[in-house]
């Protein structure tokens, strides 16, 4: 199973040549902080309420791209409130997606290729190798989206992260988005998704609100 950051990751694949969606810097900070804080959460080594959270587990996971992030949750002045927690962690949204990178790397669903613009400057793309992660993924997305199926918490989890950083589209046709948006709202009242899925929820979007609002414009 992957994770959540490694799954946020192929939602911004745009193609098999190893492009994608260019996202604004503080929405791609937010999103993959957000995804690995998200996957701390199912994976029991964080707890939350409204406000804040707090770690419960130190213990590492399986996942790098997480791990990068408990270590940070550890240092003794860490501050657990909601509206601090984007603004601490923001610069580590670049290494939570390079090390999603190498870990689909790894497994071969994509492949790293560099190459030279004007003989000079390197550049690196990451082609798809086996598409079937992202094609599950998006099917299992679409299900509730588009039909009645109801989401487990890690894709409640997902839709918030693909919703908030503007990756419906990248899911969803262009002549049902309606129809998701509104399926969106349904499944952010639903109670079957647990309380605790919910707070982090809200508790992550309060948080990348908050940064959002504070960010220097570009």
């Amino acid at each position: 199973m992957l994770t959540i950051p490694e799954e946020f990751l192929l939602l911004t694949v745009t193609d098999d040549a190893g492009g994608f969606v260019e996202l604004p810097v503080q929405t791609f900070n937010s999103g993959f902080v957000g995804a690995a804080i998200m996957e701390l959460a199912l994976k029991n080594r964080i707890d939350s309420d409204l406000e804040k959270i707090w770690i419960t587990d130190n213990a590492p996971t399986d996942a790098p791209c997480v791990n990068a992030i408990l270590r940070l949750l550890q240092a003794a002045d860490f501050d657990f409130r909601a509206e601090k927690l984007i603004e601490q962690l923001a610069a580590s949204g670049t290494s939570v997606r390079d090390l999603a990178v190498q870990k689909l790397c790894e497994r071969r669903i994509l492949m790293k290729r560099e190459g030279r613009i004007l003989w000079v400057f390197k550049t690196q793309a990451y082609p798809m190798i086996d598409d079937k992660q992202i094609r599950d993924a998006k099917k299992r997305l679409l299900g509730v989206l588009l039909g009645d199926a109801l989401p487990s918490p890690r894709d409640a989890c997902l839709l918030a992260l693909a919703d908030a950083s503007d990756l419906i589209r990248q899911i969803v046709p262009p002549g049902q988005m309606a129809q998701a948006r509104a399926r969106l709202e349904t499944i952010g009242r639903m109670e079957l998704l647990g309380q605790n899925v919910k707070h982090y929820i809200s508790l992550w979007r309060a948080a990348m609100d908050q940064a959002l609002a504070v960010a220097p414009p570009l």
